[in-house]
C-alpha cells in the first residue's frame, strides 16, 4: 500500500501507534493511538500547550517519538528500512501558520523553492508549475509581488500554493485560519475542501477555530495535556458530554481566583 501512494496518486492513512514524544526528556504526547483516514480531512483540536504542534512535527518527521510508531500509508516514518524519510516527506505539503514565506523573494520564487530543491525540472517547466499553483489559489497575477506587499489572507494562500508545488499526497495545515477575518477564513476553508476533492489528498489540520472545524472536518482528534480525549466525527463531538470537551466547545472560562482591586 505504501509504494502505491509514494509512486502514484493515492492518498495514505496516517497511523499513530502508542506514540510518546517530547523535548529534553519532557513528555508532551502520551500514548497517542489514532488513524487519520486516507482522502479525508482530520482536524487536531486542543488547548494551548495540549500537544497539537508537537503531534504535527511528529507526523512531519521533524520530531522522532521516544516510543511508538508513525505509519504513513503503511510505511514506518522513522524506520531505517523501507521508504526513506526524505522520499516520504517529499510527498507531504505543509501550510505553516504564518505562511513562512521568504520575505526577500517574490511569491513566484517562494512557490518554486521546493521544485528547485527536490526536482531536476528545467526553468520553463518550473515557471509553468508555479503559474498553475498560483492560479489554483487565485494569485497568478501576484507572482512578482513580495510577501510584505500582500494581505495576511493572500500570504496564507501563497503558502498553500507552495505546499502544493510537489503535488503532495498529504497536506498538513497549522492553524490555517488564525488571524483572518471571518470571510477570508471561510474562503480558505472552502479552498481546502475543493483542493482535497480535486487532488485526492489526506489533509491534517491543526486548529482551534470551531467554525472552521464544523465546516471542513471529516474526522476530529481532541488532545488534552498530551493525551487523546476524543476521536470521531463532528456530530459525535457536538453531542459529547465530556466535561473538558464541553468547556472547550462552549467557550467556558476556567475556574480560578477572580481579579480583585487592591484595597
Amino acid at each position: 500500500m505504501g509504494e502505491d501512494w509514494l509512486t502514484g496518486h493515492g492518498a495514505p492513512d496516517v497511523t499513530l501507534e502508542g506514540v510518546n514524544a517530547g523535548y529534553n526528556h519532557r513528555l508532551i504526547l502520551q500514548d497517542i493511538n489514532t488513524v487519520l483516514p486516507q482522502g479525508r480531512i482530520s482536524v487536531i483540536l486542543g488547548g494551548s500547550g495540549g500537544g497539537k504542534s508537537t503531534l504535527l512535527k511528529t507526523i512531519l518527521g521533524l520530531l522522532p517519538p521516544s516510543s511508538g510508531r508513525v505509519l504513513i500509508g503503511g510505511e514506518d516514518l522513522y524506520s531505517p528500512e523501507g521508504a526513506s524519510l526524505r522520499d516520504i516527506r517529499r510527498r507531504m505539503g505543509v501550510l505553516f501558520q504564518d505562511g513562512a514565506l521568504l520575505g526577500s523573494l517574490p511569491l513566484g520564487e517562494n512557490v518554486a523553492l521546493p521544485l528547485r530543491e527536490h526536482t531536476s525540472l528545467d526553468e520553463e517547466t518550473i515557471e509553468t508549475v508555479v503559474a498553475l499553483k498560483l492560479r489554483l489559489v487565485g494569485l497568478e497575477q501576484f507572482s512578482g509581488y513580495f510577501p510584505a506587499e500582500l494581505s495576511g489572507g493572500m500570504r496564507k494562500r501563497a503558502g498553500l500554493a507552495r505546499a502544493l508545488a510537489m503535488d503532495p499526497r498529504i497536506l498538513l495545515c497549522d492553524e490555517p485560519t488564525s488571524g483572518l477575518d471571518p470571510i477570508t477564513a471561510a474562503d480558505l476553508d472552502q479552498m481546502i475542501l475543493e483542493l482535497k476533492e480535486a487532488f485526492n489528498m489526506t489533509v491534517v489540520v491543526v486548529s482551534h477555530d470551531m467554525q472552521s472545524v464544523y465546516r471542513i472536518a471529516d474526522n476530529v482528534v481532541m488532545l488534552n495535556k498530551g493525551r487523546t480525549v476524543f476521536q470521531g466525527g463532528v456530530q459525535a463531538l457536538r453531542e459529547s458530554a465530556d466535561p473538558f470537551l464541553r468547556q472547550f466547545l462552549d467557550r467556558q472560562p476556567s475556574k480560578r481566583q477572580p481579579v480583585r482591586e487592591k484595597q
